[in-house]
């Protein structure tokens, strides 16, 4: 095993639709290491979901890639419910993105534009 994480490629898992996405993660052998799905949920809004996504490598690997697939819906706010992310994960999201956090129930979201901020 190599200190260095193989190359994870992602690429679409079942026909999309307007309203919902699937990604896998693959690994260098090509075996499935994670998979993720886009949904939306009202408006220009939609959700994540990680379904398997067991470390940070891979899991911003699969939120970079939904987050193409929401732009080309014209989709421009996601969110992603925080309970389910690593400190590693959302402290990476938070370096990279804008992230709010919004509390609905008890639950927490982290919600980010669509559209990358110019730097």
């Amino acid at each position: 095993m190599s200190a260095v994480p193989d190359p994870v490629l992602v690429r679409s898992s079942e026909p999309e639709t307007l309203d919902r996405a699937a990604v896998v993660a693959l690994d260098g052998n090509g075996s499935i290491v994670g998979r993720a799905t886009l949904s939306r949920l009202y408006g220009m809004r939609a959700e994540l979901h990680l379904e398997h996504a067991p470390t940070t490598t891979i899991t911003l690997a699969l939120i970079d890639a939904l987050e193409r697939e929401a732009r080309t819906r014209g989709l421009e706010r996601l969110e992603l419910e925080a309970v389910v992310l690593s400190d590693s994960t959302v402290a990476a999201l938070r370096r990279w993105r804008t992230i709010a956090d919004e509390v609905r129930a008890s639950h927490t979201y982290l919600t980010w534009s669509t559209t990358p901020v110019s730097s």
